[in-house]
């Protein structure tokens, strides 16, 4: 399946973008992606200097600078609830199934083969405590036409969880609230396959999220299962 990248980056996650870039080349195949497309939402020249150093990468000028200090702030928000239109603006433009994938993910193994590819659209399912059974760190945009549909939807979801509740965090449950109100055909993959935070031997794909253990940046970094690839890349 041809298919495009996509994922949104400001300069105070540019470690893991490298991270993120670095692992996509060395570990998976990539014949069959078109275009890596990286949203800028605040980052220096330098990193986009070295972004674009890698083939098949078109650095998106967004005009935004969603500087973050710290989880769950505004310029968090921001930046997490932007990826939705960017991957909407995306479908429009090239026609092409798309993934949006967390700037903040390593890629152990290649992933294309466990996606199906007659779905509408491809959601990581969690399966365990959390405020969402889904989580928005992996999204497969595939058949492009109903993605749209989806998407028109599942933003409109994050407008209303907004405006209708005190959650910190509205990009997973109104992707949830979006699955189970409409219908489309979802394949749902485990989170602890495409977007582990506690990564074993079936993970392909790790998510560097924060959470209590591992608030900061540098702490995120210096996890047991990143700490490896820090070393490497960076």
């Amino acid at each position: 399946m041809k298919h495009n990248i996509l994922t949104v980056i400001n300069e105070g996650y540019a470690d893991f973008g490298k991270l993120f870039i670095n692992s996509l080349f060395e570990n998976v195949d990539l014949e069959n992606l078109e275009h890596i497309l990286i949203y800028d939402t605040g980052l220096s020249p330098e990193t986009r200097s070295y972004l674009n150093f890698f083939p098949k990468v078109t650095i998106v000028e967004t005009g935004a600078n969603f500087a973050s200090s710290e989880i769950h702030d505004q310029g968090w928000r921001d930046n997490t609830y932007s990826k939705t239109k960017y991957l909407l603006k995306v479908l429009e433009e090239y026609n092409l199934p798309t993934l949006m994938i967390d700037s903040d993910c390593i890629f152990v193994s290649t992933f294309e083969s466990i996606l199906d590819t007659t779905a509408d659209v491809v959601a990581c399912a969690r399966h365990r405590e959390g405020f969402s059974r889904h989580i928005g760190s992996f999204f497969g945009a595939i058949n492009v036409e109903k993605s749209k549909e989806f998407l028109e939807k599942w933003i409109e979801n994050v407008v209303h969880l907004q405006s209708t509740t005190d959650l910190k965090h509205c990009e997973s449950p109104a992707l949830s609230k979006t699955i189970a109100e409409e219908n489309y055909k979802v394949q749902e993959v485990p989170e602890q396959v495409v977007s582990a935070v506690h990564p074993d031997a079936s993970s392909r794909i790790y998510h560097l999220k924060s959470d209590y253990y591992a608030i900061t940046v540098e702490q995120r970094l210096a996890l047991p299962h990143s700490a490896p690839f820090v070393e490497r890349y960076l």
